[in-house]
Parts: C-alpha cells; structure tokens; sequence
C-alpha cells in the first residue's frame, strides 16, 4: 500500500465496507483503506491510538465513532475531530469495536 508507507505497521485484522473501502486495525492505530479501479490500495485517513480522546464507540447501531485529537485538514484551517465509519450491519460494528479493544491491549511479554 502506498509503495510500503505503511510496511511497518503490525496489522491486526480489517472489515470491508463496501466493495472498495476497508477499516483497517493495526497494532498502533487505524486506517481508512480504499481500493482504486486498478486495484491499488490508498490510505485515505489514519489515526494511532495515542491520538484517540475517547475510548471508541457504536452510535445508531452500525456506526462507529472515532474521537481523536483536533487536526487543521486544510489551508482554510477546517478542523477534524475523528470520524465516523457506517457499517454495513450492526454486527460488523461491534465485532470490530471488539477488535479495537483487543488490538489496543498490551500485548504478552515473551
């Protein structure tokens, strides 16, 4: 993805959207992915768990509410606050808040 920008990251698990756009949990954060019409995988956003102000949560039943410390997007300084991500069906949203949990987890010394 993104010629490896993101290689580094440890993936944990992801869940598509739709058809092109998939939220990705890695080890440190999460991902936003889309699959372009040649199949190239591009991050749309991205926020390490560092960046969270909240701890996750599912709003109307399918949505999952991301808050994250303020980010200026642009040059005419609109501000972002987190996202929201519509799951297809209730069950997907709490499978992967689920999966948020686990992933934020400390992970066993060996």
């Amino acid at each position: 993805m993104e010629n490896g920008r993101f290689a580094k990251y440890k993936y944990f698990t992801h869940v598509m959207i739709n058809k092109t756009d998939m939220f990705m949990i890695t080890r440190s954060g999460v991902l936003f992915v889309t699959k372009g019409t040649f199949g190239q995988l591009t991050c749309e956003w991205q926020y390490s768990f560092d960046e969270f102000t909240k701890e996750p949560f599912i709003v109307h039943g399918r949505r999952l509410r991301i808050e994250a410390k303020e980010r200026v997007k642009s040059v005419f300084h609109a501000k972002e606050f987190g996202k929201i991500i519509n799951f297809k069906t209730p069950e997907d949203a709490r499978w992967i808040l689920t999966k948020l949990e686990e992933a934020r987890e400390p992970s066993p010394s060996l």
